[in-house]
């Protein structure tokens, strides 16, 4: 489903193939082939208790592609959007992982905390 990306850096991957997710709210998502993630933005020194790669990869695809399209910030406004998002990383990874919901957790309250700068840096 990907492979690691065409850049210079070498902790960012790209989707070889389409994704699709259903959201919390029943829709349905569509990340395209060629979208690049380094899908959970972890400061290494944490990466033995959360690493970037994990189970919850696709929790984390999701939620870095709504936040580079800044899914439904003009229907929502900044703040809900942002929120909305956020949400979606904790319900995905909550579905894949039902019984890991503490780290879940706690890497959804790291990306309310620090995702706002993420949200607002230029595309």
């Amino acid at each position: 489903m990907y492979r690691e990306a065409p850049t210079d850096k070498s902790d960012w991957w790209e989707l070889y193939e389409p994704f699709e997710e259903t959201l919390s709210d029943g829709s349905t998502i569509l990340i395209p082939t060629g979208y690049v993630t380094d899908f959970a933005s972890v400061p290494m020194l944490l990466w033995s208790f959360f690493p970037p790669i994990g189970k919850y990869n696709r929790a984390a695809l999701v939620h870095d592609y709504l936040y580079d399209l800044q899914y439904r910030q003009k229907e929502l406004g900044e703040k809900a959007a942002r929120k909305f998002a956020d949400d979606q990383f904790l319900y995905l990874a909550n579905k894949i992982l039902p019984n890991d919901n503490f780290r879940h957790l706690l890497m959804y309250f790291a990306v309310r905390i620090f995702g706002l700068y993420a949200w607002r840096k230029p595309k």
